[in-house]
C-alpha cells in the first residue's frame, strides 16, 4: 500500500468535437462553476496533457477511458471528472455512484465496460441512494470513508460504505457543494491519513467543532485555512481540490500557506500541481478529474 506505483488513476479522454464548446452550462448548487464561460479548447488539450504527464512523472499508472460519442450528443460534459462516477476499495470492489442533478443522471454507465475488463467487480446502488463521488474520501489504510452531504443523502453514504466494508464512516458537513471543495486528507507515506486540510469559512460553527472531533479522536491535524473573500475562498478551494496519494499532493496550483507548507516539510510530503485552470470553469479540479483504483 505504500507505494505510488501499486495505484492506478482512472481519467476520462477529451470529447472530439471541444468541451462545452457552446459554454459551459453552471448548475444551480455549484458556486464554482462560471456560467457561459468559454473554454479554450486548445489550451484546455495543453492542461489535460501536462496533468497526465504529472501523473506519470510520479510514476503513477494511468487508465484512459474513451469519451463517447453519445455522452457529446447529450452534453454530458461533466463525464470528463472521473471522480464522480465511482468509488474503489482495496478489495477490487466498485460501488457506482448515483447523481443527484437530472443533468448528470446515467453519465457513469460508461466506465463500467472498463472496470469490468480489469476485473473488478461492479456493484449498484439502490434507487434512493444520492451519492456522487466528489463527496467521498476513501482512506485505505483505515478503512474509513469521509462523506459530504451536499450532494449525498444520508442513506447514499450509509449504503456505499456498506457495499464498500468500510469500518467507520463519518459525515462532514459544509457549506460546500462536493466534500472535496471543503477538505482534503493528507497521507504519509504508508498511507496513513496523518492530517486534514479545511477551507474555515463554508463551515459553520457546529460543523468546525464536529470535523475537530473527528480529527481529534482518529489523531489527525486539522489545518484550518479560513478567507474572508469569495475568490480567495474559490481559489483556495479549487487548489486544495488535488489528488491526495501516499506522501504526494498534486492539486491544480501550490499553496502559499505557511500552515500547509510548514506541515509538508515536517512529514515530507510532496506538493505539486497542474494547472487545469479551463477544467477549473467548470467547477472541477485535479480530484475532479482523477480517481484511484487500487
Amino acid at each position: 500500500m505504500n507505494e505510488l506505483n501499486q495505484i492506478k488513476i482512472v481519467i476520462s479522454s477529451l470529447p472530439k468535437n471541444g468541451w462545452w464548446n457552446d459554454g459551459i452550462v453552471a448548475y444551480h448548487d455549484n458556486d464554482m462553476m462560471s456560467d457561459g464561460a468559454m473554454p479554450k479548447q486548445e489550451l484546455l488539450k495543453k492542461e489535460n496533457k501536462n496533468l497526465i504527464d504529472k501523473l506519470h512523472e510520479h510514476s503513477l499508472k494511468t487508465i484512459s477511458i474513451a469519451f463517447k460519442p453519445e455522452l457529446e450528443t447529450n452534453k454530458k460534459y461533466d463525464f470528463v471528472f472521473m471522480r464522480d462516477h465511482f468509488l474503489c476499495n482495496t478489495d477490487k470492489d466498485i460501488v457506482m455512484c448515483n447523481m443527484k442533478l437530472s443533468e448528470r443522471m446515467n453519465e457513469g454507465e460508461f466506465v463500467i465496460s472498463t472496470l469490468n475488463d480489469l476485473q473488478y467487480k461492479v456493484s449498484f446502488l439502490d434507487e434512493k441512494c444520492i451519492a456522487e463521488g466528489g463527496e467521498f474520501f476513501f482512506l485505505p489504510k483505515e478503512n474509513i470513508l469521509l462523506a459530504g452531504q451536499g450532494r449525498n443523502n444520508l442513506r447514499g453514504a450509509e449504503q456505499m460504505a456498506e457495499k464498500l466494508k468500510i469500518s467507520n464512516l463519518h459525515i462532514i458537513n459544509s457549506n460546500g457543494y462536493h466534500l472535496d471543495t471543503s477538505i482534503s486528507p493528507i497521507f504519509n507515506n504508508e498511507y496513513d491519513c496523518i492530517g486534514i486540510i479545511c477551507a474555515r469559512e463554508v463551515f459553520s460553527d457546529k460543523e468546525i467543532h464536529d470535523l475537530r472531533n473527528i480529527c481529534k479522536s482518529n489523531q489527525w491535524e486539522l489545518i484550518e485555512i479560513e478567507h474572508q473573500d469569495i475568490n480567495s475562498s474559490l481559489s483556495f478551494r479549487t487548489a486544495m481540490n488535488g489528488l491526495t496519494l501516499p506522501g504526494l499532493f498534486i492539486g491544480s496550483k501550490n499553496f502559499n500557506q505557511k500552515q500547509i507548507s510548514d506541515f509538508a516539510l515536517s512529514n515530507n510530503i510532496i506538493f505539486d500541481s497542474a494547472n487545469v485552470s479551463q477544467f477549473n470553469l467548470s467547477g472541477g479540479s485535479v480530484h475532479c478529474l482523477t480517481n484511484e483504483l487500487f
